[in-house]
């Protein structure tokens, strides 16, 4: 009889309830190791791609989300633009997976996510940029929390993210919810960027 502890682990990113996104590089760069829930197996990365000129300028605002093992899974682009905030999420391919747009909102984070099969998501959280509620109509989805990240990584200013799913979410919406993730990091940082 097998044990629990005899069983596979999951091998991809999107089969973890639990992500742990752990920020590594901050300066003209938003990359991020994703680990499992232990917070100690990479399962996954976020890699800041366009030129540095751009990315001296105006932040990171393309970035690819890939498995362990390199595979492209997401790509997470922030077009510039006038107004409110706005996202967009594709496949490796090119193929759009969702559209992000922050809301106006006075004591609290709002963000609208739209999925290329018109399904709608809500990301509502605290004004602190610390926790987040993924809201798939009624359900919750997902939940984002911002944790502490050492003394070291906070003194350099790395974000640490605990996102966990709801087991049910199939993966498709996992991997939109995890762009999110990245799109509340970028908007975060845009704020503290503007507030200097």
């Amino acid at each position: 009889m097998d044990s629990a502890a005899d069983s596979p682990r999951p091998s991809t990113l999107l089969a973890h309830d639990t992500l742990v996104m752990q920020q590594v590089t901050g300066f003209m760069s938003n990359d991020f190791d994703i680990l499992d829930a232990a917070g100690e197996r990479a399962v996954g990365r976020v890699t800041t791609t366009g030129s540095g000129v751009a990315r001296f300028f105006s932040g990171a605002r393309s970035l690819d989300v890939a498995d362990a093992d390199g595979t492209p899974l997401l790509h997470v682009e922030d077009p510039p633009g006038i107004g409110f905030d706005r996202f967009e999420l594709s496949a490796p391919d090119g193929t759009p997976v969702a559209e992000l747009r922050s809301r106006f909102s006075v004591f609290s984070t709002k963000v609208s996510m739209t999925l290329a099969d018109g399904a709608e998501l809500e990301l509502h959280g605290d004004m602190l940029g610390l926790d987040y509620e993924f809201r798939y109509g009624e359900a919750v989805a997902a939940r984002s929390a911002r944790e502490w990240a050492g003394l070291s990584r906070g003194f350099l200013g790395h974000s640490r993210y605990v996102l966990g799913f709801d087991p049910t979410v199939p993966p498709p919406l996992r991997l939109a919810i995890v762009g999110g993730c990245i799109v509340l990091d970028l908007i975060r940082a845009k704020r503290a960027r503007s507030s200097n």
